[in-house]
């Protein structure tokens, strides 16, 4: 009995260990953000987008940033290790892509 709890605990840490290295390999996966990295993951890439896209600020300032916008009535994506940052009340929304 007591050999078969070690064999078990010994499977589970290297169960464990094997899911940390694939994570840490996953998150060195997740490129910068560019225009082509977006556009490939069918992703709209905007020279002149709004920094507060996606936040529900009340005021923003009135400045261009180059970012990947997601959602909308087009369905925008991100790239793999990005996610789509809506405030979640508007249909339709239009968000950005961010780690």
């Amino acid at each position: 009995m007591a050999r078969k709890i070690i064999i078990f605990l010994v499977l589970s840490m290297v169960f464990i260990s094997a899911c940390s290295i694939l994570k840490k390999d996953m998150q060195k996966e997740v490129k910068e953000m560019t225009k082509e990295l977006c556009e490939s993951s069918k992703g709209n890439w905007n020279e002149c987008s709004s920094p507060c896209l996606g936040t529900d600020a009340e005021a923003c300032i009135q400045v261009c940033v180059a970012q990947c916008e997601c959602g909308g009535i087009a369905e925008f994506n991100c790239p793999f290790g990005y996610k789509c940052r809506l405030t979640v009340k508007i249909t339709d929304e239009m968000g950005v892509c961010v780690k």
